[in-house]
C-alpha cells in the first residue's frame, strides 16, 4: 500500500480514515471508520478511486486467527491486509510474555506485531481493539479522533489501522459469503482536510448579525430620543409624550449607559481580573459564569423577543392582574422594588416571553454538557450581545479608541506573550477558555475523553462544529462527548460592536450616522475574514481583536478625515458641527414616517422611510 511522507505541520486533523470493503462476487459493500496510526507523518490515498485494492489475509494462513503468537508456519501476505489483536494477553502464547509481564501498558507490543507483518510482506495491518477493555485499572480502550500508539515508530512504512473487533467480525465479515473473507476487497483512504470550513461562514454571519442588529437598535433608540426631545421643544404635552414613549418597545425606557474614563478602567480591571481568577480557579469561575449567563441570557432573550414580537404581533397587549410589588406586598407587606417595571402590571405577552426565555436558559444550563447544547448557547449569546450593544454609548471617539487600544494590547499579551511566562508554555487565554493544558499533548498516551473529565469551555463563546470535516461521520459522541468546534469569543463581537453602535448613534444627521455605521460593519466583516485567514495559515488560535479593531476603526477614521469631521468625532464637540442635529422637519419626518405607530402599543421601525439610500444598503447587508 502506497504512503507518502508529509511535511511537519501538514498532518491530518484527526486519525480517522475510511475502510471501503466490497464483496467481489455479490457486490455487497460497506464503508467503515478506522483509525490511522501514522496520521501525523504519512499520507494514504485521498479517495477510494486512488486507493490500492487489498485482500484480507490471515496470520499463519488460519482463517479467523488474529493471534500473532499463533503461527503454525510462515505464510507470505503480499497485497493483503492482516488483522491482529491490539492487546496481547498472557494466554496468547510465549511471544506475549515480555509485553504482559514486564509492563501493564503493553509498550512496544504494537511495534513487535507490525514488524512481524512486515517480515511476511503484508501490505497493511488492522489492529483489533476491544471496545471498553480495561488494559489498566483506570483506563479502557476506545477509538477517538486523536487516538494513536505513542510507542510506535512513526516512520514505519507499513500502514497500520485500528478497528473495533465487533465491527470487524460482526459487520465486515458478514459481507463474506462463507465468513472466510477471501472474496473481500479492502481499500483504505483518507479525504484531505480543507483549511476552509463552512463553520467559519456561520460564525461570520452570527457575529455580523449581532453587531448589525445591535447598531440599528441603538440607532432607533437614538431617533426615538431625538423625536421625544423635538416634541418637548414644540410644547407637546408631557402626557402625550409619555404615552408615545411607553408604547414603543424599542425605547424600552432603559437608561443608556454613557461610557467614560472610569468606565474603561472598570472594564479593563474586570476583564483582567476575571481572566486571572479563571486561570487559578477555573472550575469555580466557569460555574459562576454559567449561572450568570443563564440569568443574563433570560433577560436578554426576553428584551430582544419582546421587541421583535411587539413589532409584528398585536396579541398579548392586555396586562396581568397583579404587579411584582403586589406579590411582595402579600408576602412581606411592603414594596421591595421601587422601579417602574415592578410597580406597573406587566403585559401578558411580556410575561409569557419571559417565562419561555427562563425555561430556555434553564434547559441550556441543565444540559450544557450535551454535544448539541451549543445550539442553545449560541442563541443565548446572540441575545446577550445585541442587548449589551444597544445599551452603552461612548461620548466621543477618543474614549472609545482608548478602550479599543487597551483591548488590542490585552489580546496580544494574553495570547502571544503569556506562553513565555507560564510553566506549561500555554496561553493563559486558551487555558481559561478551553481548560486545556498544551503541555499534555506533547507526548505520552492520549486518554479517551470518555475516560476522563473534560473541562467545560467558557460559556462566553460562539461555537460551531467543523461541518466540513470529511471525517465528521466517524465521531463517536458517546466517546468524545463533543464536536470539534470553531469558536469566537463574545468580546470579539461586543468590543468592536461598541464602535459600530457609536457610529449609529453619533450626533450627526441620520443619513451621516448610517454612512459611518454601514462602513464600520463592512470593516468588521472584512476584519473577521482576515482573522479566519490568519487562523488557516498559522493553524494556531488567533487573538481576533488585533484584526477586528484596525479593520473596524480604520474606515471610520478615513471617512471622518475625508469629510473633515474627525475632530468632531474625536472630542465629541458636536455643537461646532454645521448641522449637528437633524432639522425640525427631519425629526418630524422621522418621527412620523420612519417610526410608524400602530394600535399594538409598539412603534415599528421602517428603514425605508429614513433619509438614506436604504435599499442599496440593505441589499449589501
Amino acid at each position: 500500500m502506497k504512503v507518502e511522507l508529509k511535511e511537519g505541520h501538514q498532518h491530518y486533523d484527526s486519525s480517522y480514515a475510511y475502510l471501503f470493503v466490497q464483496n467481489e462476487f455479490t457486490q455487497k459493500q460497506q464503508t467503515f471508520c478506522v483509525n490511522y496510526e501514522q496520521w501525523r507523518t504519512q499520507q494514504i490515498a485521498k479517495d477510494v478511486k486512488n486507493a490500492e485494492v487489498l485482500r484480507l489475509g490471515w496470520w499463519g494462513g488460519s482463517v479467523n486467527n488474529t493471534n500473532v503468537c499463533n503461527e503454525k508456519w510462515p505464510v507470505l501476505l503480499e497485497k493483503k491486509a492482516v488483522a491482529l489483536n491490539y492487546r496481547l494477553k498472557i494466554e496468547d502464547g510465549r511471544c506475549a510474555i515480555p509485553f504482559v509481564m514486564k509492563n501493564t501498558s503493553f509498550k512496544k507490543a504494537l511495534q513487535y506485531q507490525v514488524n512481524q507483518l512486515t517480515s511476511r510482506h503484508a501490505s497493511a495491518a488492522i489492529m483489533l481493539v476491544d471496545k471498553g477493555y480495561k488494559y489498566i485499572s483506570k483506563w479502557a480502550d476506545y477509538l477517538f479522533s486523536e487516538f494513536y500508539d505513542p510507542d510506535f515508530n512513526q516512520s514505519t512504512k507499513l500502514p497500520t489501522f485500528f478497528m473495533y473487533r465487533t465491527s470487524f467480525f460482526d459487520e465486515m465479515m458478514n459481507l463474506s459469503s462463507d465468513k472466510s473473507g477471501k472474496e473481500l476487497l479492502l481499500q483504505f483512504y483518507r479525504p484531505p482536510n480543507s483549511r476552509w470550513d463552512v463553520s467559519m461562514l456561520i460564525i461570520w454571519l452570527i457575529a455580523v448579525f449581532c453587531v448589525t442588529v445591535g447598531g440599528f437598535w441603538a440607532a432607533s433608540r437614538k431617533i426615538h430620543e431625538e423625536a421625544g426631545s423635538f416634541r418637548g421643544s414644540q410644547g407637546i404635552s408631557t402626557t402625550e409624550s409619555h404615552v408615545q414613549k411607553s408604547r414603543s418597545w424599542l425605547t424600552d425606557e432603559q437608561t443608556t449607559t454613557s461610557a467614560n474614563c472610569l468606565f474603561i478602567i472598570v472594564v479593563m480591571v474586570i476583564v483582567v481580573g476575571v481572566l486571572m481568577l479563571g486561570f487559578y480557579f477555573r472550575g469555580v469561575i466557569v460555574l459562576v459564569f454559567n449561572i450568570l449567563l443563564a440569568i443574563i441570557g433570560t433577560f436578554s432573550i426576553h428584551r430582544c423577543l419582546t421587541a421583535l414580537f411587539g413589532s409584528v404581533c398585536k396579541c398579548g397587549q392586555c396586562r396581568t392582574c397583579i404587579s411584582m410589588n403586589d406579590v411582595t406586598q402579600s408576602i412581606f407587606r411592603r414594596d421591595l422594588f421601587n422601579c417602574k417595571c415592578c410597580t406597573e402590571r406587566p403585559l401578558m405577552m411580556s410575561v409569557m416571553v419571559f417565562l419561555c426565555a427562563a425555561l430556555f436558559c434553564i434547559t441550556w444550563f441543565v444540559f450544557r454538557r450535551h454535544p448539541y447544547a451549543f445550539l442553545l448557547l449560541d442563541f443565548i449569546n446572540i441575545a446577550v450581545c445585541i442587548h449589551v450593544l444597544k445599551g452603552i454609548r461612548f461620548p466621543n471617539l477618543m474614549w472609545l479608541t482608548f478602550l479599543l487600544a487597551c483591548m488590542f494590547l490585552y489580546d496580544v499579551f494574553m495570547v502571544f506573550v503569556t506562553p513565555f511566562l507560564t510553566a506549561s508554555g500555554c496561553s493563559v487565554m486558551i487555558e481559561v477558555a478551553f481548560g486545556t493544558d498544551c503541555s499534555k499533548v506533547n507526548g505520552g498516551y492520549l486518554i479517551a475523553p470518555i475516560n476522563t473529565d473534560i473541562p467545560e469551555k467558557f460559556p462566553m463563546l460562539f461555537q460551531v462544529p467543523k461541518l466540513s470535516d470529511p471525517m465528521i461521520s466517524c465521531i463517536d459522541l458517546d466517546v468524545e462527548k463533543e464536536f470539534h468546534p470553531v469558536v469566537l469569543g463574545l468580546g470579539d463581537v461586543i468590543v468592536p460592536g461598541y464602535l459600530i453602535c457609536f457610529c449609529f448613534t453619533v450626533d450627526f444627521p441620520v443619513r451621516i450616522r448610517y454612512l459611518y455605521g454601514f462602513f464600520s460593519i463592512i470593516g468588521y466583516g472584512i476584519g473577521l475574514i482576515a482573522t479566519f485567514i490568519a487562523l488557516m495559515l498559522m493553524e494556531i488560535a488567533q487573538p481576533a481583536l488585533i484584526y477586528l479593531i484596525p479593520f473596524t476603526l480604520g474606515p471610520i477614521i478615513i471617512i471622518a478625515l475625508i469629510r473633515h469631521e474627525f475632530m468632531l468625532l474625536w472630542v465629541g464637540d458636536y455643537a461646532k458641527s454645521e448641522n449637528p442635529y437633524p432639522s425640525q422637519n427631519s425629526v418630524t419626518n422621522t418621527a412620523s414616517s420612519g417610526l410608524a405607530s400602530d394600535n399594538t402599543g409598539f412603534t415599528r421601525f421602517d428603514l425605508t422611510a429614513l433619509p438614506i439610500c436604504s435599499s442599496t444598503s440593505t441589499e449589501k447587508r
